[in-house]
């Protein structure tokens, strides 16, 4: 082979190699910088189709993944932690290790630990008692994943330990170290986050019975491997209404710190302090701003603020919780609502309640431009459910208040047809076009409560979201209520139509066509 012919050989190899890493380059970032639109009021669902549990969650990013922490009190007294990842914030992925798939916490080691040292200070772990809260970080001086967590098991030594577990991996399985009964010198109550500053120094939020329950507020900073208190950095006394639920995060040279109000299980509405020195002077706390506005943080209770820095900027995100179903501190639909962060000129944060929004993670921004409507306000349609793919209609093409949605082969009668009107904030009437009258729920929460039909009004009872469920397919939730409408599985010919809790169950989903 000539000098030439080799010359060419290895540049043709070469130019081929740079366009394959640059195509692969450029299909990677493709890939990471699509906008995704978040829904609220609305369950997550993981990337196999099934629910996400991560109630009292956290989330944080190392290399290029976010990992999504929570619990799983899907099945009473059984305590699980769940781990999801993603890239996007949107497509979530769950994690299992071999070692104890059903949890990457292995609750076990807290008793076999115990045992192996001789403990006899506090009773011993059972799946009755209650965990929550698990917030992690990964710590480059022992590189450990150090998840932190509450466990109250009533022997009166603490309110609820602060314990701590590590694992190798972020998937696990966590094994239990040890427990603090009293952190910061009074019993426990909520963990609230994680944060590290950007001198490296990492610090936890979290309520302690000061004076009363929950009776006030400490942010500790933690030693270099995150396994103690180092030091209580500051200490906030409430004088009433009391506080818990924190969430720690800074922006810019200010620190911001949110926290709920005491009510139980139940939402309610978020506090604001702020200071430019941890352990300096604090603002005098306010209740955050909403828009629009809200009493309650829009049926949440304040879990954390995730910090997306991007390509183009960054933007905070609060993440709230809403303890529902069995807690029945909320009767709104999805455990876990997002909602982004604006500031005002002096830095006060207004958590923005977009039923959906658009979150570009690899840009770190965010729009309230609201994704493609569904549904056309000018045109008429006819409502399907996708099992048994009936169409929905008034009972005897009634035009009277209070005659009941049913579902029926479709036939083109006349009350088999539907406009949608623009009720505001991504919410929609439903309204019979051969009555007039609006869908609605007669401001009944209650399960299987029958879907009728009355005349127009601004009740949230006759208003209703359209959430995408894929495939064409879409859940109507009813924002009075936030469940969602279905045949309770019952696919017989008239059958009622009512309100349900979102079950993902195909009789929850419909399909909307266009009628000449």
């Amino acid at each position: 082979m000539t000098v030439s012919n080799q010359f060419r050989k290895n540049a043709f190899y070469l130019v081929t190699g740079f366009l394959i890493v640059l195509s692969m380059l450029v299909a990677a970032r493709s890939a990471e910088a699509a906008p995704e639109t978040i829904v609220n009021n609305a369950d997550w669902y993981d990337t196999s189709g099934n629910p996400i549990w991560a109630q009292g969650g956290f989330t944080f990013k190392k290399d290029g993944t976010y990992y999504w922490y929570g619990m799983n009190y899907e099945i009473p007294n059984t305590k699980k932690v769940n781990l999801y990842t993603s890239t996007d914030l949107k497509n979530w992925t769950k994690q299992t290790n071999a070692t104890t798939p059903d949890s990457i916490v292995d609750f076990s080691t807290i008793n076999a630990k115990l045992d192996a040292i001789g403990d006899t200070t506090t009773g011993r772990f059972a799946e009755t008692q209650w965990v929550g809260r698990p917030v992690v970080a990964y710590n480059s001086q022992t590189s450990k994943y150090v998840m932190l967590i509450e466990w109250g098991n009533g022997d009166g030594n603490g309110r609820g330990k602060l314990t701590f577990f590590t694992s190798d991996t972020p998937q696990g399985p966590f094994q239990y170290q040890k427990y603090i009964a009293m952190p910061g010198g009074y019993k426990m109550g909520d963990l609230g986050t994680i944060f590290t500053d950007s001198d490296g120094s990492t610090y936890i939020t979290y309520t302690i019975d000061h004076t009363y329950t929950n009776g006030g507020l400490q942010i500790s900073k933690l030693t270099s491997n995150y396994m103690d208190i180092a030091e209580v950095t500051k200490t906030f006394v409430s004088t009433g209404p009391y506080k818990e639920a924190t969430a720690l995060f800074k922006r810019g040279s200010k620190y911001i710190m949110l926290a709920s109000t005491t009510n139980g299980w139940s939402s309610s509405q978020t506090w604001c302090y702020s200071a430019t020195s941890l352990n300096g002077t604090w603002a005098n706390p306010y209740v955050c701003a909403t828009s629009p506005y809200s009493g309650n943080s829009f049926d949440t209770q304040v879990d954390q603020v995730l910090t997306v820095e991007g390509t183009s900027g960054t933007s905070y995100i609060y993440f709230g919780d809403r303890w529902n179903g069995r807690f029945a501190g909320s009767t709104g639909i999805g455990r876990n609502q997002w909602y982004p962060l604006t500031f005002d000129s002096n830095g006060a944060p207004t958590i923005n309640g977009h039923a959906s929004w658009i979150l570009d993670a690899a840009a770190g921004t965010w729009s309230a431009t609201p994704a493609p409507p569904v549904v056309d306000v000018t045109k008429t349609y006819s409502i399907s459910n996708r099992w048994p793919g009936k169409a929905l209609g008034i009972v005897a093409g009634s035009t009277a208040n209070y005659a009941k949605l049913e579902q029926r082969a479709y036939s083109g009668a006349a009350g088999q047809s539907w406009k949608f009107i623009d009720a505001g904030g991504g919410y929609y009437n439903i309204r019979n076009v051969n009555s007039g009258l609006n869908l609605t729920l007669g401001a009944s929460t209650a399960e299987n409560a029958q879907v009728s039909q009355y005349a127009a009004s601004t009740s949230t009872s006759q208003q209703f979201s359209i959430v995408p469920v894929g495939g064409g397919y879409f859940k109507l939730v009813n924002r009075g209520s936030g469940k969602v409408l279905g045949n309770t599985g019952n696919g017989a010919e008239g059958a009622i139509i009512v309100q349900e809790t979102d079950t993902n169950q195909w009789s929850q989903n419909f399909s909307f066509t266009v009628l000449p």
